[in-house]
């Protein structure tokens, strides 16, 4: 019988992780939506919408057995509203929380490809591509974002342990 353990704690995780992910996106200020910290970098929406969709996105790429590098040469979409990012934010989690736990742990273990011009540019078990692209990286583009809200003069929220602005909730 087939067992779903490595979906199920990949979603446990995705789930923690949710909330504080949530904070930080409510934190950045709808009047600066088009705010960038520097001319190359994302403005602070493109990276919200960017953090929003992260988790459906990169499950949908890592769903066939191999996927070719995606195209990031245009410009990123910018979207109108934070509650549109807060929107995305929603449907992604949904997709993962019904699509994540069909993949089973045999599944899990297959080797996953990203490829480019014919050639394979990464292979490894699809666990290993969605622990550290659809997490990690997540984590990443959050820790970004919290540097964005600090430099435009919104608190930064707690997400391990205290942030410059606030205590856990654990601690209070």
């Amino acid at each position: 019988m087939p067992t779903n353990e490595i979906s199920a704690s990949l979603l446990a995780e995705l789930e923690q992780e949710l909330g504080a992910t949530r904070k930080f996106l409510e934190r950045v200020p709808e009047e600066r939506l088009s705010w960038r910290v520097h001319e190359k970098s994302m403005t602070v929406e493109q990276l919200a919408l960017h953090i929003a969709q992260i988790p459906e996105g990169v499950l949908r790429f890592s769903e066939p057995d191999e996927s070719p590098v995606p195209d990031m040469s245009g410009e990123r979409p910018q979207p109108t509203s934070l509650s549109e990012v807060l929107d995305t934010l929603n449907q992604s989690a949904a997709y993962v929380r019904q699509s994540l736990p069909s993949i089973d742990d045999q599944r899990m273990r297959e080797t996953f490809r990203v490829t480019h011009g014919g050639n394979v540019a990464m292979s490894l078990p699809r666990a290993a591509f969605l622990r550290s692209v659809m997490l990690n990286h997540w984590y990443h583009h959050r820790g970004q974002l919290g540097v964005y809200i600090r430099l435009l003069g919104v608190s930064v929220p707690s997400s391990y342990g205290p942030s410059g602005d606030e205590m856990p909730s654990f601690a209070s």
